[in-house]
């Protein structure tokens, strides 16, 4: 991948400056051994995030977390849109410039996604893969992304899940704490540190940040139209929203969450649909009558001239 890189420093936090180290080591062979470690879904999940974006020709598409470029690389590839692609590890967006085709040069930034050097409303579509695992606010940095993306556009990530099923995740516990440590040793000193790293940090993400709380996070970003597609038995999961328009998030709660009236109160007999007894157990019903009865009393007893036997209770 081609293109200007240009670069910022700002305050690093000790969970990004761990990603950085993590990625420093593996960068030329990632794509490589990132097939191979993931028994060859990690490409079909990256197919699926693309396919989710369905941007159009010359449309501008920001990609976080790009790595070595291989979504980026996609999406210039399938949409023949405008891509920029953004990473806090110099040696990924090395690797991205070499991999990259000398007839689709993309610019490449080297920034984090907690803080994006663009401004508000600046993309179509952005897209993120494996980022919020590596970042100390992830829906302040669902916030982030969302700001530089316009109303109406997608926002489309691609993270590692958990398998709901309890025999698939006991298999799926099984790699990621034996299978893909011994698998990474097999490769580098760097790839053990990797396959030592993964599964404990995606089981601690999910403990911190259940599936439905991550979901809450876009709601609150301005995002709506939520959709979650599990694969490879719960192991990938590929998330897409759009973008409210203004209208609807001048309109919306800051939070985008219903709110919730009292439970298990059964309607009062006032307001309850009209028609039939219901009518008359209105007109019948002791407190309503006298409720009513007592505007009557009150508005006599106001009267310039009232009348007492109203006022007393003289009816007749």
């Amino acid at each position: 991948m081609t293109g200007t890189m240009r670069s910022g420093e700002p305050v690093v936090s000790s969970r990004s400056s761990h990603a950085r180290r993590l990625f420093a080591g593996i960068a030329l062979s990632y794509e490589r051994v990132a097939t191979i470690l993931s028994i060859g879904q990690d490409p079909l999940w990256r197919h699926a995030l693309v396919a989710s974006v369905a941007a159009r020709s010359g449309e501008r598409v920001l990609d976080v977390a790009t790595g070595t470029g291989m979504v980026a690389r996609a999406l210039v590839s399938r949409y023949e849109c405008r891509v920029i692609g953004l990473d806090q590890s110099a040696q990924m967006l090395a690797a991205a410039t070499r991999a990259a085709s000398a007839a689709h040069p993309t610019p490449l930034v080297r920034a984090q996604g907690e803080r994006l050097p663009f401004a508000d409303e600046s993309f179509d579509h952005v897209t993120f893969t494996y980022l919020l695992r590596y970042v100390d606010d992830p829906a302040a940095t669902i916030r982030e992304l969302a700001r530089v993306l316009r109303p109406g556009g997608r926002l489309a990530m691609l993270e590692f899940g958990m398998p709901a099923n309890p025999l698939w995740r006991f298999l799926w516990r099984a790699y990621t704490r034996v299978g893909l440590p011994l698998a990474g040793r097999l490769i580098s000193g760097s790839w053990s540190a990797v396959g030592d790293f993964l599964g404990p940090s995606i089981e601690r993400f999910y403990a911190e940040h259940p599936q439905a709380e991550v979901e809450r996070y876009w709601r609150a970003a301005g995002l709506e139209a939520i959709t979650v597609q599990r694969m490879s038995l719960g192991g990938g999961t590929v998330m897409i929203a759009t973008k409210r328009s203004r209208t609807r998030q001048e309109a919306l709660p800051s939070t985008a969450e219903p709110v919730a009236g009292p439970t298990g109160t059964a309607a009062a007999f006032y307001a309850l649909s009209p028609g039939g007894w219901r009518d008359y157990w209105t007109l019948l019903h002791p407190p309503y009558t006298a409720w009513h009865l007592s505007y009557v009393l009150l508005g006599a007893a106001l009267a310039p001239a009232p009348d007492p036997r109203i006022v007393l209770g003289g009816w007749c």
